[in-house]
């Protein structure tokens, strides 16, 4: 067992690389709405976007692999550091947005409008893609909690607590939903266990599979699982019912078990490179990779703005070919939004 992994190569390698199926998630969502359900274009953009729902979840594993494992267990690094820095985030990219959208629907800019966008982020009133950073704000607000027991628990403890989350959150609500009115379904809506729900799960899942070194056996398990998983997200409303949204959901199991496989085989697969500057180049681009999440649905509205769309060819060549010029374009921005002064790294 090794604790502690230091290596930032393939973390980084890996959160550039979830960013970018994150980013051909979006695509594949937004352009579900410009075709007919059921045609063979919408069909290509739901195979797309079941290939890349597991990007959700692997967001807050990598925020908690980071946030546990570096930060700080304090009350005040935890809200000084995570929490309002997170909010301040919202706030900025949800009035950059606002202001954005009203300067390419042909508005003028006033600092009263400004002033408005910012009043109105701070109220929620923000662009879509920002919706993770509100559960990321609320596990930042009890982040103290989490790294507490992380830092204290043994590794069967943090075990259990794992497989707690992924039976309340992800399997018994699936299990529910084709069951509706089993007993085990009346039990699990009595038991009422708010700790092990939401993202907190990914969040430990996250650290645990940075910190901790597995061995062969689980590590094979989990791939298969992972296979399983897409296998399942894909094809599961085929093969078992209950509906597309069902097995789209980014907690049920099958999304959550593809997004830990491909965070153990960036670990002990693609990210093995002992060479120094390669691991560091790797660093810093995964250390942009959020900032271009927060940045590329700018290139989206100006594309829109000069009458481009996903739609204009084929959506199997159109979402991977707009997902990467869109990360393309966004990495000298993010780098640039980081070198601000005083609150740079906290904007990406």
């Amino acid at each position: 067992m090794a604790k502690g992994d230091r290596n930032l190569g393939w973390p980084g390698f890996f959160r550039a690389f979830t960013v970018l199926c994150a980013i051909m998630l979006l695509l594949a969502q937004e352009g579900q709405g410009g075709v007919a359900v059921g045609s063979g274009p919408w069909q290509i953009l739901s195979v797309y976007e079941g290939l890349t729902s597991w990007t959700v979840p692997a967001l807050f594993m990598l925020w908690g692999m980071f946030a546990l494992e570096e930060g700080k267990p304090r009350l005040a690094s935890s809200m000084l550091g995570l929490a309002l820095p997170a909010f301040c985030l919202l706030v900025f990219w949800g009035a950059l947005y606002a202001v954005a959208a009203h300067l390419l629907g042909g508005g003028a800019l006033s600092w009263s409008g400004v002033w408005a966008a910012l009043v109105s982020a701070a109220k929620g009133n923000t662009y879509h893609h920002l919706w993770v950073l509100y559960p990321l704000i609320g596990l930042y607000l009890v982040h103290p909690v989490i790294h507490r027991f992380t830092s204290s628990a043994s590794r069967g403890e943090v075990r259990y607590f794992l497989i707690l989350c992924f039976l309340f959150a992800s399997l018994l609500p699936l299990w529910s939903a084709y069951h509706p009115n089993s007993l085990l379904a009346a039990q699990l809506e009595r038991l009422r266990v708010h700790l092990v729900l939401g993202w907190v799960g990914c969040y430990v899942a996250g650290w645990y599979l940075r910190h901790y070194t597995i061995g062969r056996v689980p590590e094979f398990i989990l791939y298969l699982l992972g296979i399983l998983g897409m296998v399942f997200t894909l094809m599961g409303n085929t093969l078992f019912g209950g509906g597309r949204e069902l097995w789209y959901l980014y907690t049920s199991p099958n999304v959550v078990l593809t997004a830990l496989a491909l965070c153990v085989l960036f670990r002990y697969v693609l990210g093995i490179s002992e060479e120094r500057s390669r691991r560091r180049s790797v660093y810093e681009l995964g250390s942009y990779a959020f900032g271009i999440y927060l940045f590329h649905q700018l290139w989206v509205l100006v594309f829109r703005w000069f009458g481009f769309s996903v739609l204009d060819f084929s959506p199997v060549i159109s979402v991977p070919f707009f997902a990467l010029v869109f990360f393309l374009l966004s990495i000298p921005f993010a780098w640039l939004v980081s070198l601000i002064p005083g609150v740079g790294t906290k904007l990406t």
